[in-house]
């Protein structure tokens, strides 16, 4: 583990980032596609959900949020 990597380990608030780390020159993004499907009662809303602060998406990082009810579509498709 590098010099940098021991700092994150013990005083970043996002512990993770350890993993994106490759090297101490340069710090390389990636991107990812996460599907979540929720089976749950209908008091549950996802467009209340901060998903940014959720997953502590910061600076020159992204992430688009797609919702969809999967109950409306099979009712469309029936």
């Amino acid at each position: 583990m590098t010099f940098i990597q021991n700092i994150c380990i013990m005083y970043c608030n996002r512990p993770y980032e350890i993993f994106a780390m490759s090297s101490p020159n340069y710090i390389t993004k990636r991107k990812y596609s996460v599907t979540l499907d929720f089976d749950v009662y209908e008091d549950f809303n996802p467009y209340e959900i901060q998903w940014n602060k959720l997953f502590q998406i910061e600076g020159q990082e992204h992430l688009d949020v797609n919702i969809r009810n999967l109950d409306e579509e099979a009712d469309i498709n029936w």
